[in-house]
């Protein structure tokens, strides 16, 4: 696994973590774990069949977060950092 492979899932770990921690609505924590699958498939090798890509909707997820969860919206950004630096 590659250093950025290994970095992504450490912060997705972290992520896994604040989402338990949040209290979020079911809507946001539902778009939360739906996405994350859909990482961790991609990451798995199953791609995603969603017109959006995944990084665009966890972007979008993250500036939803920006006011209310602060800490989580930086986390999610991350992930999304992370995602482009693998080119998914």
């Amino acid at each position: 696994m590659s250093e950025e492979h290994a970095a992504l899932r450490e912060t997705l770990s972290r992520l896994h973590e604040q989402i338990a921690g949040h209290d979020l609505d079911e809507q946001e924590r539902a778009l939360l774990r739906d996405a994350l699958q859909e990482l961790e498939g991609t990451l798995e090798g199953t791609p995603s069949e969603e017109e959006s890509s995944l990084a665009d909707r966890l972007s979008e997820l993250a500036q939803g977060f920006e006011e209310s969860h602060p800490t989580l919206s930086e986390t999610v950004g991350r992930v999304v950092d992370a995602l482009a630096n693998l080119g998914i």
